[in-house]
């Protein structure tokens, strides 16, 4: 909740938590007093927030130009924009909010009904992305499955790469992250390996090469199992050229 008007913070918090509480969402809200603020606190990790209210008319920084700098962050967070003003509605269409609630007319039935649609959009999202968190300083990664291309565990140290050359440290188990990535296209080919499936280029002996460059051991005993996973794989989605 971004808003330079504490009375609107507290009012608007209410009825998040009212609406929250009927449709038996748990929730946790975050204040700040300006875009600044917000940006500060999001800028190593810009989706630590499901859903942002922010108000458009704050001093020094207005809300759309900190919306602007979020989408800039990628941050993916639902934006829903609070303003006393109409003038700025075909300003935020480019930052793909959810809605725009008018501060003079914002009844509680309309204002349920946009919480709704940004809970469901974010339970979808969720089911699309990896989220993770480093122990040391608490810093919430959340990642396309789509982007990541394999994890590697050393003694509980999770690493896992993705967006071509990124990677990210947090703890886990290996049997809490096969949890996770069930039914993801994700297999594992060896003890400390995990591959995402649609980034295997080729094989050869015992070693498999992927589409970002990088080439990962394959455990022995793993062999068997990781090629006739591949195969269903392939002739499920039909990706590769199998001639």
């Amino acid at each position: 909740m971004c808003d330079d008007d504490p009375e609107a913070r507290a009012q608007y918090a209410r009825l998040i938590k009212k609406v929250a509480k009927k449709n038996k969402v748990e929730i946790t809200i975050s204040y700040f007093n300006s875009g600044e603020e917000l940006l500060f606190y999001l800028a190593d990790s810009p989706n630590q927030a499901d859903i942002i209210y922010l108000d458009i008319l704050m001093n020094n920084l207005n809300g759309l130009d900190t919306a602007k700098r979020l989408r800039e962050l990628e941050c993916n967070s639902e934006i829903i924009f609070l303003t006393i003003s109409e003038d700025y509605v075909f300003d935020a269409y480019d930052i793909s909010p959810i809605h725009y609630l008018m501060k003079s007319n914002i009844t509680t039935a309309k204002f349920e009904e946009v919480f709704i649609r940004a809970t469901t959009l974010v339970s979808k999202k969720e089911n699309d992305m990896f989220l993770c968190e480093s122990g040391k300083n608490n810093i919430r990664k959340v990642i396309p499955f789509k982007e990541i291309s394999f994890f590697e565990i050393w003694k509980r140290i999770v690493t896992v790469h993705y967006n071509g050359g990124e990677s990210f440290d947090f703890y886990s188990t290996m049997e809490q992250l096969e949890n996770q990535l069930l039914h993801k296209g994700f297999i594992r080919i060896h003890r400390s390996y995990i591959v995402n499936m649609s980034y295997i280029s080729q094989f050869q002996q015992n070693t498999l090469f992927l589409k970002t460059g990088e080439n990962i051991p394959i455990g022995a005993t793993y062999m068997k199992q990781m090629k006739q996973v591949f195969i269903d794989y392939i002739s499920r989605t039909n990706i590769h050229d199998c001639g």
